[in-house]
């Protein structure tokens, strides 16, 4: 849930509110009047209370660097800044601000640099811990008897080198500067506006180094900790492994059993040092560990670890299972082999050096030519290998990039399913298998450009070739892969500098077990939005009937969309296109990932809106912004071009109009979407959010269900905005009782789609 902010007004924000995300625009900053908000971001987790200004440390960088999450009672005064010139207007102007300014800079940049000193130690130390542990484990297990298990991880430890951030000289002096009594700090920099603005502008160049700084220590602290505990090989298990073969063959060995209660110790302290200083949960499954060190306590020496755990056998050698299944040639497989050994060494994997990116590339090349090998052998074959099954569904490729926890919650996620669903929903392979089986068309590619156009375009000149193409089930998938897949993909995971197309623990931002998308969840979805925007997937057919001298007619019939899974985990959507082909009676497209980041409810309502945005767009054609043919986009452009002279908005009102088009940057549709949201969530509920004009619009162009409108229409506000649709609504009505009526005169039955219409329109 993100805040709606007013500038210059007094703000409660409810408590679990984002303020601004990282990432976002910056568009304003915020002053704390009272509560606390949490800062996250990449490996920090602080809290800042009141006094304490949010947002004005990227003022120069123009887009957020921290996600600002509100606590109890928090009330904020949003403030009109987005560029160096009103941060130094605002210094200039009111002195008041200038020492609360430089003091909140100078206490996040001293609680920025506790992080960063608390993960530089904790990330040396762990390194230190594990190369140790390892050598004791692997001395212990030989001088037992016993053959030690090698762990890649570890093996290769000792030859990586942790290079530390070097942070800016300026940070000490601000590190001194915080320690000043604060009414000295104020009254200090209050007293001339050139020496806050200075230490202001010197400020802003600290906050990048410190916050990647935390961000490359967090990673490194996440990954040893995957050593530890979390990975399928990790140490735990097979120093505990040691311990209680030793202790079944009656032996004892007081180094490995001292090691294995350090390494629970250690595994404690991390998972703090995770959660309150990275700000990531690793949600560690400790059934395994515990049953393992209570065995180990066990009096009894056959005593079993009873853990109900999935056998992951199966997976052992997943990438060369998907290699072999796919049938790509040697030079192909050796190259995605090295992209993925290069990927697994990287020690930070999404990190945005041109190392970093040139690796990730190199997968992404024969990824896709991987799959679309792999999912056409899989249209023959009822019951490919689980490795396949995994990659084709979500990206899967080794089992050396997930958890063992991530591995098991992977094989216990439910089908997307198929089934009786209003809403048609698709796999990757699944949809690739329609458009093989000529049940499909090709998607349009990024340019809006469809198979048959590409065809015509390339062989223009050369008609048999032009034929034989629109008949090329092979083609026609290549173009889809090719087109939407690779193109899309990058656009759902919703990381576009750091996308990589392969299922990795590292760039999970969720937990799998909660991020599963299945039809029936998005079914659910947008049945919730049709309940209340009945109309929203009814289209106009052109009809003609002779038989009572009638060319002209609008029927009504219902398209529901497709929605295509990727094989991704990420928070991006797509309404990729609103018909198929040239036909507007045909169902619409919508891009999801199978793994969401996000709720489903909030996708599907922002997918809906695009929907009625584009629907209508392509119903208008080229008039879809010309005001002299009303429609929803053309009406909604001129609300929102020439909103200054309404004389319908009051200034305030005026002035969040405003504000929206400053958030959306000028673009009508996101604009659109957020009075769309407001439409469905609250104003169907009667929380009025929207002015006179946009909501006489949403009831024109997405009336509300009867049933939920009864209530309604008593308010003024309501009243008002449903007289223009009761107006258009009677006259459709009567239009189709006089065509009824000529029915019965000449002596015909009425078209079953006649009376569709009819009914449609009358349970309106």
């Amino acid at each position: 849930m993100s805040a709606e902010l007013t500038i210059n007004e007094t703000t409660p924000v409810a408590k679990g509110t984002v303020i601004f995300e990282k990432g976002d625009e910056l568009t304003c900053v915020a002053l704390i009047l009272k509560g606390r908000v949490a800062v996250r971001s990449s490996g920090i987790s602080v809290t800042l209370g009141s006094g304490n200004f949010l947002g004005i440390c990227d003022v120069l960088r123009k887009e957020h660097s921290f996600t600002y999450i509100a606590g109890d009672g928090v009330t904020v005064y949003p403030l009109p800044v987005n560029d160096v010139s009103r941060v130094k207007k605002l210094i200039e102007g009111k002195a008041q601000y200038r020492g609360l300014l430089v003091t909140s800079q100078n206490f996040l940049i001293r609680d920025l640099f506790k992080s960063y000193h608390k993960l530089q130690q904790t990330t040396h130390e762990m390194k230190d811990f594990l190369i140790a542990s390892y050598a004791t484990y692997m001395k212990e297990a030989v001088d037992s008897g016993l053959v030690p298990q090698e762990i890649p991880s570890l093996a290769r430890l000792s030859e990586e080198t942790i290079e530390d951030p070097k942070l800016p000289a300026g940070v000490n002096y601000y590190l001194e500067a915080a320690s000043v009594e604060v009414e000295a700090q104020r009254a200090f920099l209050g007293s001339k506006s050139l020496i806050a603005f200075r230490h202001y502008m010197e400020q802003c160049e600290l906050f990048p180094p410190l916050i990647d700084g935390c961000r490359i220590y967090g990673e490194w602290v996440f990954k040893f900790f995957r050593s530890l505990i979390m990975d399928e090989k990790n140490l735990f298990s097979y120093v505990a492994k040691t311990a209680l073969d030793l202790k079944k063959a009656g032996q004892t060995n007081s180094r490995i059993s001292s090691l294995v209660d350090e390494i629970i110790a250690k595994i404690d302290e991390t998972e703090t040092v995770l959660i309150d200083t990275v700000g990531t949960d690793p949600k560690l499954n400790r059934t395994h560990m515990q049953a393992t060190y209570m065995a180990l306590l066990s009096d009894d020496v056959d005593a079993e670890i009873e853990v109900d755990e999935q056998d992951l056998s199966a997976l052992n050698g997943s990438f060369q299972q998907i290699m072999e299944y796919s049938g790509v040639d040697q030079e192909i497989s050796k190259g995605f082999s090295d992209a993925l050994d290069a990927f697994m060494r990287l020690t930070d994997k999404f990190g945005r050096t041109k190392e970093a990116m040139a690796v990730r590339k190199k997968i992404a090349e024969p990824f896709f030519i991987v799959f679309e090998a792999a999912a056409k052998r899989s249209f023959s074959d009822p019951k490919p290998p689980l490795a396949v099954k995994l990659f084709l569904n979500y990206g899967y490729i080794s089992e050396e990039l997930l958890t063992e926890e991530d591995l098991r919650t992977l094989l216990s996620l439910p089908d997307v399913g198929s089934g009786d669903l209003d809403c048609h929903v698709y796999t990757m392979v699944e949809w690739l298998k329609e458009i093989y089986e000529g049940r499909k068309l090709p998607s349009k590619d990024e340019f809006d450009e469809d198979y048959e156009e590409h065809i015509r375009k390339d062989l223009a000149k050369d008609k048999a070739a032009a034929k034989a193409a629109m008949a090329d089930a092979d083609a026609k998938m290549h173009f889809e892969v090719d087109n939407l897949f690779k193109y899309a993909d990058r656009l759902i995971n919703g990381n576009i500098s750091t996308f990589v197309p392969v299922l990795c623990s590292e760039g999970i931002l969720t937990t799998l077990s909660s991020a599963a998308v299945t039809g029936a969840a998005i079914n659910a979805a947008v049945r919730k939005v049709e309940k209340i925007d009945y109309s929203i997937f009814y289209r106009e057919i052109r009809s003609f009937y002779d038989e009572i001298d009638l060319n002209n007619f609008s029927n009504i019939d219902r398209y529901t969309p497709d929605f295509i899974l990727f094989p991704v985990c990420g928070g991006g959507c797509q309404m990729w296109q609103d018909i198929e082909g040239k036909k507007k009676v045909t169902h619409a497209r919508i891009l999801m990932p199978i793994l969401s980041e996000n709720g489903i409810d909030g996708m599907i309502l922002k997918m809906m809106a695009h929907f009625r945005w584009e629907k209508c767009r392509t119903d208008m054609g080229a008039n879809w912004n010309n005001y002299r043919y009303p429609s929803l986009t053309s009406e909604y452009t001129d609300y929102l071009q020439f909103y200054k002279k309404n004389s319908d908005l009051s200034p305030e009102k005026k002035e969040k109009v405003k504000a929206q088009l400053t958030q959306c940057g000028n673009r009508h549709r996101d604009v659109f979407t957020k009075d769309y949201t407001d439409w469905i969530t609250k104003e169907a509920v009667g929380a009025m959010r929207l002015n006179k004009v946009n909501r006489e619009l949403l009831f024109t162009y997405c009336p509300i269900a009867q049933e939920i409108a009864a209530g309604l229409v008593s308010q003024t506000s309501y009243a008002d905005a449903a007289k223009r649709h009761t107006m258009e609504q009677k006259k459709l009505e009567k239009n189709i009782t006089n065509v009824m009526h000529k029915f019965t005169k000449n002596g015909c039955d009425i078209p079953p789609e006649i009376e569709k219409t009819r009914k449609f329109l009358l349970e309106a």
